[in-house]
């Protein structure tokens, strides 16, 4: 029989820059304000080899990589947030008044996204058993600003997450409870 206590609902937040203990770094950002929800969705590979006998239906499906994808949008519109996970934004501050500020995203090709481990936690629950922990996600930033009249301004966040060649195992992509449990 089902249990019902099983069944989750929730907004959720978004942690980057998380340590080995779950403990968020002190660059680190926090994300806790999602309109529509938080998604992690992984995709699989597959190579499957056919035979002239069997014409195009596979005779076996052999795995060939696993990614993952987090995807959410906020009305967190902390540009200083960005300028961390995004290699193309800059903060300016001005030479002869510090409290104009003003951020610039440039558009040119050849920065590498920084990866860092991330989590997404539930929303008001402090059980690490309903934690995800994403081991080396990569924030991709695009802007999609609405002036609409009836909706407020929000940003996009699409992340990658990476399998991590650096993890025990290697190539762990995401671990699902207590991070800190241990073998």
């Amino acid at each position: 029989m089902s249990d019902v206590d099983q069944i989750y609902a929730g907004p959720g937040i978004f942690k980057w820059g998380i340590d080995e203990k779950g403990v968020l770094e002190p660059d680190g950002i926090i994300i806790d304000l999602t309109q529509g929800g938080i998604t992690f969705t992984t995709t699989t590979t597959y190579f499957e080899p056919t035979t002239d006998q069997t014409g195009t239906a596979p005779v076996k499906s052999i795995s060939t990589g696993t990614t993952g994808s987090i995807n959410f949008e906020t009305p967190d519109m902390d540009f200083e947030k960005v300028t961390k996970y995004n290699p193309n934004s800059l903060k300016v501050v001005d030479a002869t008044d510090p409290d104009k500020v003003k951020y610039q995203v440039t558009g040119l090709a050849g920065k590498e996204l920084p990866r860092r481990r991330a989590v997404i936690e539930p929303q008001g629950v402090v059980d690490p058993a309903r934690f995800i922990y994403v081991e080396s996600v990569g924030i991709k930033f695009d802007m999609n600003a609405a002036f609409v009249l009836d909706n407020n301004l929000r940003l996009t966040v699409s992340a990658m997450a990476y399998p991590s060649l650096y993890a025990i195992p290697k190539g762990l992509l995401y671990t699902w409870g207590d991070i800190t449990a241990t073998a």
